[in-house]
């Protein structure tokens, strides 16, 4: 047997063992990854929520800290008005008190805006962070269930990603590269014939080829999907 065809049928078996045991977990891999995934999302949302807040906040006492001292300056020049001696003295107290209470109606809409903003990125932060709780709870009863599927198994599974690694590092890396895409695509990368056919997409197969492919000495793709393909009663010799 062509010994580059006999590591990837035994990186095939190797997989095909993995599969099954990972396989008794169901789809919770999947679902704790998707769940750190959404964690992770909600995580930085509420981060940008906190900055964002904090941002008004103190915008919000700056605003408090003039209109503060708006009205000070306001409460002055009102007592000031009785002592003037002069119109023109006058006029230009009324002007500063009718600037001032200008920036206070300014400030004071600006400080509704603020607190109306605030108010509603507490109310996001508070549904950000319930759905924090709510999927570190879930993903943490997902963990555990993984956990358990795996455990029993789970140094066999060290032991065949071991040899698996082994294996692969040994394959023609140009082949490797294929198998690793086929396996990803289609879930296997080698497949024995089928009579004649394929066994992995079950295209009947042109006669020479067949021929080559049962002599296991030549390293063939199927037309159609393009696994690697073998004829498996002779693989027992080897």
């Amino acid at each position: 047997m062509d010994q580059e065809l006999k590591k990837l049928i035994l990186l095939q078996e190797v997989d095909n063992q993995i599969f099954d045991i990972e396989s008794l977990a169901g789809d919770l891999p999947n679902r704790v990854e998707k769940k750190e995934s959404s964690l992770s999302d909600v995580q930085f949302q509420l981060e940008i929520i906190n900055e964002k807040l904090d941002q008004l906040e103190k915008e919000n006492r700056k605003i408090a800290v003039q209109i503060e001292d708006s009205r000070t300056r306001l409460d002055k020049y009102k007592e000031q008005l009785f002592l003037v001696k002069t119109n023109k003295e006058y006029d230009a107290l009324n002007h500063e008190i009718d600037h001032l209470k200008g920036i206070v109606s300014d400030s004071e809409e600006k400080s509704i805006t603020t607190e109306s903003e605030i108010e509603d990125q507490q109310e996001s932060r508070k549904t950000n962070e319930a759905e924090i709780q709510e999927l570190v709870a879930s993903l943490e009863i997902d963990k555990k269930n993984l956990h358990g599927a795996l455990k029993d198994s789970k140094g066999e599974l060290e032991k065949l990603n071991e040899s698996r690694k082994i294996i692969a590092n040994d394959v023609n890396k140009t082949f490797l590269s294929k198998y690793d895409l086929l396996k990803e695509k289609r879930g296997s990368g080698v497949s024995p014939l089928n009579e004649n056919c394929c066994g992995s997409c079950f295209s009947t197969l042109p006669p020479q080829m067949l021929i080559e492919i049962k002599s296991n000495n030549m390293i063939h793709r199927c037309p159609s999907c393009s696994v690697f393909m073998y004829f498996e009663e002779q693989t027992v010799e080897e």
